[in-house]
């Protein structure tokens, strides 16, 4: 009797495995495709071309901001960090002080220039696309249709909405 009990157990875990390995035939055929997000439409209020010009600038805005951002980093110039704060993803582009060349960055249609620092924040959520630039801050249309000199600038864009400047 304790040769039959034996043979039987490998039995038993071959059956059961063999199970396992079939599919089922009597539940629903489980298909995974490749998720999409959601498409919306991106602020409108860095569309048209213009140029700022400041000590400081900082740039805050959603997730996708970093599809519309580009720091122009050059190892000989500047220097470039990038980290994970609790506020979001963190970058900053700064000027090498000993060098006194400015910082270069792109939003959109706007041509960014700072004597200092770039420093980006893409946060969690929806928020609005938030432009500050501080030290004798400079903006101008590229078409010469204005501009205006402040020691701070601020300028905001909602996602499907225009610039607000203050």
């Amino acid at each position: 009797m304790h040769r039959r009990h034996l043979l039987v157990l490998p039995l038993l875990a071959l059956s059961s495995l063999l199970a396992c390995q079939r599919p089922r035939a009597d539940g629903p055929q489980l298909t995974l495709e490749p998720g999409t997000l959601p498409t919306r439409a991106w602020t409108s209020a860095f569309q048209r071309p213009a140029v700022l010009v400041a000590d400081e600038i900082f740039i805050e805005g959603p997730p996708d901001l970093v599809d519309h951002v580009a720091l122009r980093q050059d190892d000989e110039s500047t220097l470039y960090a990038t980290r994970t704060v609790p506020e979001g993803l963190h970058q900053e582009l700064a000027a090498r002080p000993e060098l006194g060349i400015e910082v270069r960055a792109q939003l959109d249609a706007w041509s960014l220039a700072a004597l200092r620092r770039i420093t980006v924040l893409a946060r969690p959520g929806e928020v609005p696309v938030t432009v500050r630039a501080r030290g004798s801050a400079f903006w101008a249309a590229a078409d010469g249709s204005g501009e205006r000199r402040e020691n701070e600038l601020v300028f905001q864009g909602s996602h499907g909405q225009a610039a607000r400047g203050r």
